[in-house]
């Protein structure tokens, strides 16, 4: 591999919208900031990392899902790729690594789930104020594409 070659994380994201056309957001809890080294909370929405072996993003995706929010498998169906892009977050491992972020709107069935440390709370919140919220976090592209497309 050369030098100027980029070495990232690939992030899978949930974009999960309700009935009422309301999007979920987790506002970052204390293993997050941890994590990020962050200082200050941020809104996201469910996912993670896709692991080494891990060759379905969907399935990534289901079982970051799964895990975060506490809902069966079966909850959530991923409807469609929204949006691939650079995050403007760099994740801490020595250097600082971009992270690739792919984004796919979903549907979820739960009613109720539960929150694991990594998030404070959650938010169902309409499609600008979720376009605001996100923009610390998001590439322009995705923002741009959520005010607009789904």
């Amino acid at each position: 591999m050369m030098e100027t070659d980029v070495r990232f994380f690939v992030g899978v994201k949930a974009l999960i919208k309700n009935k009422r056309g309301q999007f979920l957001l987790l506002k970052s809890g204390p293993l997050e900031l941890k994590s990020t080294k962050r200082k200050t909370p941020f809104w996201d929405l469910p996912g993670g990392k896709i692991r080494i072996g891990e060759l379905d993003a969907t399935k990534t995706l289901i079982r970051e899902v799964v895990e975060e929010l506490g809902v069966k498998r079966g909850a959530i169906k991923v409807r469609r790729l929204m949006d691939a892009s650079v995050s403007r977050f760099k994740i801490q491992h020595g250097k600082r690594i971009p992270l690739f972020l792919v984004t796919f709107e979903c549907t979820m069935n739960a009613r109720t789930f539960k929150l694991t440390d990594e998030h404070e709370r959650f938010s169902w919140v309409p499609r600008q104020k979720a376009a605001e919220l996100l923009s610390i976090k998001f590439n322009r592209s995705f923002v741009d594409r959520l005010k607009k497309d789904v």
